[in-house]
């Protein structure tokens, strides 16, 4: 039996670099791409500079929310981490986590993406697969925002929940220099924009993208009771409203399971 590899696309540099439009390319200090690192998230903390990006082909200890390991073999998806650095950011952080799931929503729903949708807060699912998930850490003044997503995928068994790669949603292969290019250009926009427009402006495409509005969903935390109701989308802050019995509640963290 004939067993097929698919061909794997290398990140370049001047290929990501001269596609960024003139402005993210004066604004963005330095792009480093790694071969191997063991997070990017941890990575770009480390840098003394902002707004810096990084990019790496594989990660040794790549992480996802609730300190879940993010799975990527090499070369096989897109491990971007971002670092802006705020003075005095006035707007919460929960709502940037928010608005950046957004961003990274709509520029894969503008590649043709268009069953994409989002579950609280920033796991990015296509038909009930998971295509990208997001990671905000903060040190001091500065924050980092950690994008994965699969793009090329192999048969991954290792994969606890269900998975799929941008190529697939897509119907045909897309290059992984022009995605890094696209988002670094759109989420650095929104980073650079958040302190003053806040979580407004991305509130219509939540509620489009939000695959938990109006469904029963159980909210799970690491050393708490967990809780079931009804979702019923987000407050201004981007917490989660919960419809519990006579009372709705907002949660500020949590993992959200729900039927699609």
């Amino acid at each position: 039996m004939i067993k097929y590899i698919k061909p794997i696309e290398l990140l370049d540099h001047n290929k990501i670099l001269e596609t960024l439009p003139d402005t993210i390319r004066q604004d963005l200090l330095r792009l480093d791409i790694l071969d191997v690192v063991d997070s990017t998230n941890h990575y770009a903390l480390a840098q003394h500079i902002a707004p810096f990006a990084c990019l790496a082909e594989y990660q040794t200890a790549g992480r996802g929310r609730q300190g879940r390991q993010w799975i990527s073999p090499y070369g096989s998806g897109l491990c971007l981490s971002i670092k802006q650095h705020y003075q005095n950011l006035q707007h919460s952080l929960a709502g940037l986590n928010i608005a950046l799931a957004v961003t990274v929503t709509r520029t894969l729903y503008a590649l043709g993406v268009t069953k994409v949708g989002l579950k609280w807060p920033n796991d990015v699912l296509w038909q009930g697969r998971k295509l990208a998930g997001l990671l905000l850490e903060s040190k001091n003044s500065d924050v980092v925002i950690g994008i994965g997503i699969n793009v090329n995928m192999p048969d991954v068994k290792t994969i606890s929940q269900a998975w799929v790669d941008l190529n697939t949603a897509l119907g045909h292969s897309y290059s992984r220099n022009t995605l890094a290019s696209l988002l670094i250009a759109e989420c650095l926009n929104t980073l650079q924009r958040y302190p003053d427009i806040g979580l407004a402006p991305f509130m219509q495409d939540w509620h489009c993208f939000d695959l938990s509005q109006g469904q029963q969903v159980t909210l799970t935390f690491p050393q708490a009771p967990a809780i079931s109701g009804i979702a019923c989308g987000i407050d201004e802050q981007g917490a989660l409203l919960v419809q519990v019995g006579q009372h709705r509640q907002r949660y500020e963290y949590g993992e959200v399971s729900l039927r699609l």
